[in-house]
């Protein structure tokens, strides 16, 4: 890819593998939603008093002024006063990379971006505060594709049997046995969940778990009946479904669809166009999906 074609903005940022999507919601009631599990990593960067999450990792409730978190297998807990502005990046694991140089497996739990990038922190967070709203995405996209060019050339290289297998993943939904990605890869199960645990931050199995799931939240949320996406996608049954989905979100099925519900209705009378980080994660993701 040239550094030209980088200057698309958000087409482009999508094929590099970032999402950017600005909210902000005002006078809903003060409560709690979860931050849940996917594929892609979450960059917050927060215009308002801080985001306050609990979760795992977390000792305690913490606060975020742009924070930006591991690949996940359980759900945070996001607090908030009823207001949420700013802007959710959501990041493939190769856009990782390229914008922060490291690996997602060096990311701990959550972490302030200025741990990371203190240049790109104050970067991000000045401009997309100095902008209205509607410019949002613009401005953050413009930041980071000079972030990108700048920086596209940087050394470190993924491990090319962990990008394969990670791929390999990703296009069969999860439904991957471990053994056949140590086939694939030519080398002893020990040596590829080493190298895949080096790049994700969890292994394979876990990893297809984690898309599995991905895939089973969507196809839920778009109507399909558990007992379908159970079998779609390779559950044993229904009850393994609702097991794994409690592991994720710690509910089930049926219980994260109706909160979900209520969560769509109570934003949408305080929204236009403009989503919770939630929302903004679930659209990024549900795009992303349908450009496979």
């Amino acid at each position: 890819m040239e550094l030209r074609n980088v200057r698309g903005l958000t087409a482009d940022l999508h094929r590099v593998g970032v999402e950017v999507t600005p909210y902000e919601i005002t006078g809903v009631r003060p409560g709690t939603h979860l931050g849940i599990p996917s594929p892609t990593v979450t960059l917050i960067v927060d215009l308002g008093d801080g985001l306050v999450l609990t979760g795992p990792g977390l000792a305690q409730e913490t606060s975020f002024t742009c924070g930006v978190g591991e690949l996940h297998l359980e759900s945070f807990t996001i607090h908030h006063d009823g207001t949420q502005v700013g802007v959710q990046l959501d990041l493939s694991p190769g856009a990782v990379r390229r914008l922060f140089g490291i690996p997602v497996g060096a990311l701990s739990s959550m972490v302030e971006l200025d741990q990371i990038d203190a240049r790109l922190t104050s970067r991000l967070r000045d401009a997309v505060g100095a902008v209205p709203h509607a410019t949002r995405r613009q401005t953050a996209s413009e930041v980071l594709v000079d972030h990108l060019t700048a920086r596209w050339d940087a050394p470190g290289r993924p491990d090319p049997d962990a990008v394969r297998a990670w791929q390999r993943i990703l296009r069969t939904r999860g439904r991957v046995r471990v053994s056949s990605l140590v086939e694939e890869s030519g080398w002893s199960a020990r040596r590829l969940t080493g190298v895949f645990a080096a790049e994700f931050g969890m292994g394979p199995k876990q990893a297809a778990r984690l898309v599995r799931f991905d895939e089973a939240r969507h196809l839920l949320e778009g109507g399909r009946v558990p007992a379908d996406v159970a079998a779609d996608l390779c559950y044993a049954d229904q009850a393994h479904l609702t097991r794994e989905f409690a592991s994720f979100t710690g509910c089930s099925p049926t219980r994260y669809l109706a909160d979900r519900r209520a969560d769509v209705l109570t934003d949408s009378a305080h929204l236009d166009d403009v989503r919770s980080p939630r929302e903004a994660s679930e659209r990024a993701l549900q795009e992303r999906m349908s450009a496979k």
